[in-house]
């Protein structure tokens, strides 16, 4: 018997990933907590095997959710179940120490997947496209995969951090003794990595990957 913990805020997601939990392990006792401060008190009651959290529940939001999570309970498997980009999330959450990363888009038979590799076989979990992606990665870049989530160069995040510091575009031209152009042209890039739209967007995604 496998004792399951779903932190998850909205309560018809939460009601779903239930359904599906004992779909496959029918006979789990399972645990539903709505913040992140009551995940770690949960976990910390209850001898629970695995905890499913989603990266936005309240309290949570960022990487350090993780180490925070597996300093209180380092012998509980964590699986990350977000909607958030699988390829810009995924790596930086294993690396914190999850065990596993799916989106939520993912299709059922994933997701069975996903509890199987980590409940049955003790092994972390990633997608197949995640995995070739992080491989691809590996080979061409000659890097280990500690360094296969979006890279940037050490200009564009020096500019990144004066970007996000309220610093405009001619300033940090003047600043670093470079074309108008040549910052545009940086920041374009940046966002594009780093798939947003605009500063708020990347200044949120800097801040949940720290």
């Amino acid at each position: 018997m496998k004792h399951i913990l779903i932190a998850e805020d909205h309560p018809i997601m939460r009601s779903g990933t239930r359904q599906i939990v004992h779909t496959y392990f029918p006979d789990s006792v399972i645990t539903e907590v709505d913040t992140f401060k009551k995940a770690i008190m949960s976990a910390g009651e209850k001898a629970c095997d695995l905890a499913i959290l989603d990266i936005g529940i309240p309290g949570g939001n960022s990487v350090k959710m993780i180490e925070v999570f597996k300093e209180r309970h380092p012998d509980v498997k964590v699986l990350i179940f977000s909607s958030y980009d699988e390829d810009l999330y995924a790596l930086p959450f294993i690396k914190a120490g999850a065990d596993g990363y799916i989106s939520k888009d993912a299709p059922e038979q994933e997701f069975k997947s996903a509890l199987e590799t980590i409940l049955l076989r003790g092994k972390v979990y990633l997608s197949e496209r995640m995995k070739e992606d992080s491989l691809s990665r590996f080979i061409n870049s000659g890097k280990s995969q500690d360094d296969a989530e979006p890279r940037l160069s050490f200009r564009e995040r020096e500019i990144v951090q004066l970007l996000l510091s309220g610093k405009g575009v001619s300033e940090i031209a003047g600043m670093l003794d470079v074309h108008i152009s040549t910052v545009s042209t940086h920041r374009a890039r940046i966002l594009k990595k780093m798939k947003v739209d605009n500063l708020m967007d990347l200044a949120r995604k800097f801040d949940i990957l720290k």
